[in-house]
């Protein structure tokens, strides 16, 4: 973990290096580096820890390196500390790897008793040890490093260079994302496209067991067998969906940005009473006809996608739906019934967890096989049968928030797809989602309010969230997002659940924010806080329904009218902007908090 990023060139590439980390900071790190060959082949390499900016110091000693490789590290195996920055050497050969090698210890083993010194405590410097033992064998580099990757087991996504090979990188890949961009007069290598859009929207992508030789004007790839040909694929993102645009921080942009793509997305799959025919794939209209099960897998806020998905599903349809943490799913039994539909959802499609379950979901007997995702050519959507690109654009804050909601919309698109045998509803439920554009912009009004509300949190340790339905994911995501940014403890409970325990946490200190839509529901939610206000709870109540305001303690924020179908989607919004004012009050780094990563690639 967590970001790989090299050029091979015959200029000066020591900036350019550097600007292309600072384009990787969105994916989280805790250290970073720098390592490059010279003219006079030799090497040099710089590492820091914390910032990326932390660099620019040590940068004058790349004087003149044209080629080299360049990361940000994300702490697996050892601390984050200077010696455990990538890249990690032996004599002439430097490395970066993301991923995870899990027999790094019987590998440390065997190179300590051939002679090799280790100077780290990651699993990722017996790479490169093992690279330049092959390579003392053999003096080619590529056998040298397909017999490097033989030994290793776990993930890897790895760059390397050899003072031996002007202006040469190698590169190798087993379940780590790893492009080859194309330029001109220099190619590159990266986690993702953004580091090399400035240069370049051509790419290849390299998959599992392939392994690359990329030089200023040549990429070759390969297996372990043969040469490999590869089509060139352009990227569709522009730069100016990868910068701020004016607003202080990503995440606040992308908060913005969900009113555009719900609308395009509106546009571009909903008709005057209809969903438009089969926009999961050719004839999958016809396959999710005769789906009776379907099972959700997915992480974090993919995860709490599903299970709002879950709900709208088995609310609307006879059909049974199971939503299962990706990371739990891999490594139980699996009982599958008979026209069971799997669905695996991911905004970057590279999530660890979610690839190794839909890997094993393939060898299960599956009617089919759904990828949600929001990257074309990820390794999620390689993978999957079927594949829905919600095409939400780059989401550069760690802090996931126009990908839920693009998650979110297309669920209920396949809510509606799946409930057309069971009953004449779809058009009501089209002019339900038409409802999204007219009362979004209502929602962005409430800022405002929300940013006077977000001080009384500044000073907090502790939230809880409620909600019942379709409202619990949401309270769920929302103390997620609060956790994420503004580093407060939050927990989400089905508001029922409160006094089946977390009653007891409750007192005057404790903040208590609730979702509650004016439905068949809020009699039951009222019930629940009427117990937190009798605690003297600070309550806070996200609401359409008028309440009378009994105390002080009380804080309704009024929120539009909405149908109860497309309440997840529209409650999240102003939640989202809660947490961003609250990080903003306790002064943390909005866009990339503390210990976590934009894509999480090692399980």
């Amino acid at each position: 973990m967590c970001g790989i990023f090299g050029i091979a060139s015959t200029k000066s590439t020591r900036n350019k290096l550097y600007q292309g980390l600072m384009k990787l900071e969105y994916r989280g790190y805790d250290s970073s580096g720098i390592s490059g060959t010279h003219i006079s082949s030799k090497l040099s390499t710089i590492k820091a820890t914390g910032p990326i900016k932390n660099l620019r110091t040590k940068l004058t000693s790349l004087t003149n390196i044209t080629t080299g490789i360049a990361h940000t590290r994300w702490a697996t195996h050892g601390e984050a500390i200077l010696k455990n920055a990538h890249p990690h050497l032996s004599e002439n050969i430097s490395i970066v790897h993301n991923g995870i090698i899990e027999n790094y210890i019987e590998l440390k083993s065997l190179l300590k008793k051939k002679g090799y010194l280790f100077k780290s405590d990651t699993d990722s410097e017996v790479i490169s040890h093992l690279i330049h033992m092959n390579y003392e064998k053999t003096k080619n580099m590529e056998s040298s490093i397909i017999s490097t990757t033989k030994k290793l087991k776990g993930s890897y996504a790895i760059g390397c260079i050899n003072t031996n090979y002007r202006n040469t990188i190698f590169a190798a890949c087993k379940g780590s994302p790893l492009i080859i961009g194309k330029g001109i007069n220099e190619n590159f290598i990266a986690s993702d496209i953004m580091p090399i859009l400035s240069d370049t929207k051509n790419y290849i992508t390299l998959d599992d067991d392939e392994f690359a030789k990329i030089t200023p004007s040549k990429i070759s790839i390969f297996n372990a067998n043969k040469a490999i040909s590869k089509k060139v694929k352009t990227s569709k993102i522009n730069t100016e969906q990868a910068s701020l645009s004016g607003h202080k921080h990503f995440m606040h942009k992308e908060i913005y940005e969900q009113k555009s793509i719900l609308k395009e997305m509106t546009s571009r799959y909903v008709g005057t009473n209809k969903i438009l025919s089969n926009i999961f794939g050719p004839g999958t209209d016809k396959i999710l006809e005769n789906i009776d099960h379907i099972h959700f897998v997915a992480c974090g806020t993919s995860y709490h996608a599903s299970l709002v998905a879950k709900d709208w599903i088995e609310e609307y349809t006879t059909i049974t739906c199971t939503a299962e943490v990706a990371s739990e799913y891999k490594y139980k039994k699996i009982n599958v019934l008979p026209k069971t539909l799997f669905v695996s959802i991911s905004q970057s499609g590279e999530t660890a967890d979610t690839i190794s379950s839909l890997k094993k979901a393939l060898k299960l007997k599956y009617s089919n096989t759904l990828a949600i995702c929001n990257v074309a050519e990820s390794t999620l959507t390689r993978l999957s049968k079927l594949v829905f690109l919600m095409n939400a654009g780059p989401e550069i804050s760690v802090a996931s928030t126009k990908a839920f909601t693009s998650q979110l919309f297309t669920l209920l698109l396949l809510t509606i797809v799946i409930s057309r045998k069971f009953g004449n509803i779809e058009s009501r439920m089209v002019k339900d989602i038409y409802k999204i554009n007219e009362i979004i912009d209502s929602l962005y009004k409430l800022e405002t309010d929300i940013k006077k509300i977000s001080t009384k949190f500044k000073n907090k340790e502790h939230t809880i969230f409620l909600g019942k339905g379709t409202s619990y994911p949401i309270a769920l995501e929302a103390a997620l997002k609060l956790k994420e940014i503004s580093y407060i403890h939050a927990s989400a409970y089905h508001s029922g659940e409160l006094k089946h325990g977390p009653l007891a946490l409750v007192d005057k200190k404790m903040p208590v924010v609730c979702f509650l839509p004016d439905n068949h529901l809020a009699r039951l939610v009222l019930s629940n806080l009427a117990e937190v206000e009798a605690r003297q709870g600070q309550t806070f109540i996200f609401t359409n329904k008028k309440i009378p305001k009994k105390n002080k303690k009380v804080e309704i924020i009024k929120m539009p009218g909405c149908p109860d179908l497309i309440a997840p989607i529209l409650y999240i919004i102003p939640a989202q902007l809660l947490s961003y004012h609250v990080a903003l009050k306790k002064k943390t780094d909005v866009d990339k908090p503390r210990n976590l990563a934009k894509s999480v690639t090692v399980e």
